[in-house]
């Protein structure tokens, strides 16, 4: 982010995210083209291990899910020290 005026671009994804990640409706409403695109984002993958955890129906495909918001959490976190790396450095 340049400036203040960038965390408007925030809302214009996250929106999207959090009505299309499975909280409110099944993944069964939506077209199969957007449930695979929903499967791939990590609101849908955390928000699916956590209703599992909540419901106490846990599977092997939950290691999966964490495992992804793992890797995720990994590449933020790079990219992160990445920039401020480069900010301190100035």
């Amino acid at each position: 982010m340049r400036n203040w005026q960038d965390f408007e671009f925030l809302n214009l994804v996250q929106l999207p995210l959090f009505l299309f990640s499975a909280t409110f409706y099944p993944l069964s409403v939506y077209p199969h083209w957007l449930q695979i695109v929903v499967r791939c984002t990590p609101l849908y993958n955390a928000i699916s291990l956590i209703r599992a955890l909540m419901l106490g129906a846990l599977s092997p495909y939950q290691l999966v899910n964490a495992g992804y918001l793992v890797v995720f959490g990994a590449i933020g976190l790079t990219i992160a020290r990445r920039r401020i790396g480069k900010l301190l450095l100035k």
